[in-house]
């Protein structure tokens, strides 16, 4: 996959995808780039921004890339999570990977991701390292209902008690997946709001592949 490098204005932004013959216009406003792999929302925001939920009182983030407020993901960039029959020529599920600084319990996780065409269901995992790609699931939660691509700042949220213990100085991956029961899907992993990079992951039907080091997508990790 090609590496990922966010532009800073729109106008700079427009000139360049539509100037690439790797650019691709899909929905309304919208830019897909590399066969969906990366999708860009060109046109000025059309509603209005919201405020992100905060984690819950009395969690510590683990890790986490997510903005606060209004200013909690990239809402017009991001990676596309693509069902079999979105359209291009691949599926595309993602993955990011994370590594404690301590010992930890998780209890809930945040995630920004939205939605471009088809239906928007997506699984999401938190998993275990298996080489250098997700391995043993740990825990999975399903999230419908995404806000639209291009908008800011809904956060799905997941929970899970009694927590899962995580090991200091350890990688594990938080993987988003769509559903195998709806090809059509075309979601995007919102990019994270400053560029922070990690390690990445994607499957493009066949299995984990470690594509390095990428800008990540948006997500939080949080627990005690």
């Amino acid at each position: 996959m090609m590496a990922r490098n966010l532009l800073g204005s729109f106008a700079c932004l427009t000139f360049v995808l539509l100037g690439s013959a790797l650019a691709q216009t899909t929905k309304d406003g919208v830019v897909t780039i590399n066969g969906g792999k990366n999708a860009v929302y060109v046109k000025p925001q059309s509603q209005p921004v919201v405020s992100a939920i905060a984690p819950t009182a009395g969690l510590v983030p683990i890790y986490t890339n997510l903005g606060q407020g209004s200013n909690v993901y990239n809402g017009v960039a991001g990676s596309g999570l693509l069902g079999k029959d979105a359209g291009f020529r691949w599926p595309e599920w993602l993955a990011c990977g994370f590594t404690p600084t301590a010992d930890h319990t998780v209890f809930e996780i945040k995630v920004g991701v939205s939605h471009v065409s088809g239906a928007d269901p997506i699984v999401v995992s938190l998993n275990q390292d298996a080489g250098g790609t997700p391995g043993k699931v740990l825990h999975a939660w399903q999230f419908s209902g995404l806000p639209e691509f291009g908008t800011c700042c809904t956060i799905q949220t997941g929970r899970v008690k009694p927590g899962i213990p995580l090991k200091a100085g350890t990688l594990y991956w938080l993987s988003i997946r769509t559903l195998l029961t709806d090809p059509d899907t075309y979601d995007v992993w919102n990019n994270d709001f400053n560029g922070e990079n990690g390690d990445f992951a994607n499957s493009l039907g066949s299995g984990w592949i470690n594509e390095g080091i990428q800008q990540l997508g948006a997500f939080g990790v949080f627990g005690q």
